[in-house]
């Protein structure tokens, strides 16, 4: 037959059983504290990228033309640490959407004979961003929509 237990001894059992549960409840609510902190940065970071993604390569359409008499002398061009990278020319002109908000945008041409550079009266086609410029190419003049020629022709 077995003997009674001691109450204090039952006492002392069931309360590191509680205090097991308690670790373990504590365990659970630090793993689901972690989950949490690593799902709302991966949310974060997403927000983020694509709010970076849209402002540097999702860009508008720009049309500007190079004003006559526009200086085309090559200049040496530097990266940003100072370094040369070779001649070219930045040109740096005002360009307008199809719903005439004006832009000013930079882009550079590279290479050491003018006649390659757009030549003043020439249109050009820009696609830029909030921050960048993503590429440019000389159209035609019928390529240019009326309401961006009405505002190149009022400068």
């Amino acid at each position: 037959m077995l003997s009674p237990m001691p109450v204090e001894t039952i006492f002392l059992a069931m309360n590191k059983e509680m205090e097991f549960l308690v670790m373990q409840k504590k365990k659970h609510t630090s793993a689901l504290i972690g989950v949490a902190v690593v799902v709302l940065l991966l949310i974060g970071g997403g927000v983020w990228a694509k709010g970076y993604y849209q402002d540097h390569y999702v860009g508008t359409d720009y049309y500007t033309m190079v004003p006559m008499g526009y200086d085309l002398t090559p200049q040496m061009l530097h990266k940003q640490d100072g370094s040369n990278v070779g001649l070219g020319k930045d040109f740096e002109l005002t360009a307008y959407n199809e719903q005439g908000e004006a832009k000013d945008v930079v882009f550079t041409v590279r290479g050491d004979d003018p006649a390659g550079y757009p030549q003043p009266g020439t249109y050009i086609y820009v696609k830029s961003s909030k921050y960048l410029v993503n590429g440019w190419n000389v159209v035609d003049v019928s390529e240019v929509p009326s309401s961006v020629l009405a505002q190149i022709g009022a400068r």
